[in-house]
């Protein structure tokens, strides 16, 4: 396979995770990365459920040169933010379910998840609080904090007669 970012051969890697091996090719020469379907949930800093299943909804008004998906003929990827808070753009293809990361992106990836994961015990708004806050509002919710609970309720806006 050729790399998506800069053309060189791709190699494929073999990881031990908790899940099992698994393979996936990567760029020596830029650190680009191509998963299948699957490979980046098993590789990444795990939290609870599927990171690929919540970095698929299409980034509107992104202006970066699209690609093509390396595993399926004339199928373009869609560019897709990983989590709904996150300013991490990735490639997504609808078809066969991969994901192109570019260098350092993967590493973003998992320093993001690590951070969702620490909790803070200071009444701090913890970072998953903030993502939860974050991604109601983009919802169009109007949402607060007390204590420990996180409320919302939807906005409606006014009625124009």
């Amino acid at each position: 396979m050729k790399c998506l970012s800069c053309g060189q051969n791709m190699v494929t890697k073999l990881a031990r995770t908790p899940r099992g091996p698994v393979c996936y090719d990567v760029c020596q020469s830029c650190c680009g990365i191509w998963f299948d379907a699957g490979e980046m949930d098993a590789t990444v800093f795990q939290l609870y459920g599927s990171v690929e299943r919540s970095s698929t909804d299409k980034a509107e008004g992104v202006s970066e040169a699209r690609r093509d998906c390396p595993r399926c003929p004339n199928q373009v990827l869609d560019k897709v933010f990983f989590l709904a808070y996150s300013d991490i753009l990735l490639d997504y293809c609808r078809t066969c379910h991969g994901f192109w990361l570019d260098g350092g992106e993967y590493k973003r990836i998992n320093q993001d998840l690590r951070e969702l994961k620490n909790t803070d015990n200071r009444g701090e708004i913890e970072p998953l609080e903030r993502w939860i806050l974050a991604f109601m509002k983009s919802l169009g919710y109007s949402v607060g904090r007390c204590g420990s609970l996180i409320y919302g309720y939807p906005v409606i806006p006014p009625y124009s007669w």
